[in-house]
């Protein structure tokens, strides 16, 4: 029997459209930089969120957990700014996804209803980027989704990325559930499925949001879906085999 369930956040609960965080990084810091009366190149700005960009691409394929805010100290260098001018700079950047306009994976509301009404323990499992684990907590608080969910693992939060262990038994030892009755749903093989496989846990690939072309993990999810709303299927299937 399936006692648990974790999710991936981005592009398996909810994504932004493509450049959406960064364009609201740019004009966060450029607002801070006219508050505080400071000029800024816009040239040099965008080279330096993309290259803070890239850092963390570099961070998360090797496994090497970059905080946050060192991503926002990296940008206040690079554009120059000091002081308390620099400090204001970072907190813009830091909380430039709280006004993150999501777009919410098909069905994902009814599917954790479900769920819950099954008695199934759920929790959440990502790796972030720049907008830290809270500010996704209130992302689906003002979604009403957060209520759901009993248990968090948030890169920033555990000091570790996906396929790390520890992050995946910081989502289970919350709730309370062991990995041979717990199931992940995620969109990446690399991270999701052999991060939650390595663990004992059952895995699940949702491709709904964005189907990863990456294969190099070598590791295919046991299940494979497009709608959220087979998950109960998938775990009526797991308790028919575990009472054969």
């Amino acid at each position: 029997m399936i006692e648990a369930v974790t999710f991936d956040f981005w592009n398996t609960i909810a994504t932004v459209p493509p450049g959406a965080m960064t364009e609201a990084r740019r004009s966060a810091i450029l607002a801070a930089c006219e508050e505080c009366g400071v000029d800024v190149e816009v040239e040099v700005l965008a080279r330096s969120l993309e290259e803070v960009g890239r850092h963390w691409d570099r961070s998360w394929s090797e496994g090497t957990h970059l905080e946050p805010r060192e991503g926002a100290e990296m940008v206040v260098r690079a554009i120059g700014v000091e002081g308390a001018a620099g400090e204001l700079v970072a907190e813009a950047f830091l909380a430039a996804g709280r006004g993150a306009s999501l777009q919410l994976a098909p069905g994902i509301g009814a599917t954790l209803a479900e769920l819950d009404e099954r008695g199934v323990r759920l929790g959440i499992v990502c790796d972030v980027g720049f907008t830290a684990g809270e500010l996704l907590r209130e992302l689906l608080e003002r979604e009403g989704l957060l209520g759901y969910f009993g248990g968090w693992a948030f890169s920033d939060e555990v000091g570790h990325y996906k396929p790390s262990p520890r992050i995946f038994e910081a989502a289970l030892g919350a709730l309370g559930a062991d990995p041979a009755a717990a199931l992940h749903v995620g969109d990446l093989r690399r991270t999701d499925v052999a991060g939650a496989a390595a663990l004992g846990m059952r895995t699940v690939r949702y491709r709904g949001m964005h189907d990863d072309p990456d294969t190099s993990a070598g590791l295919e999810a046991e299940f494979v879906l497009d709608d959220h709303g087979d998950l109960s299927s998938i775990l009526d299937r797991l308790a028919e085999r575990g009472s054969d």
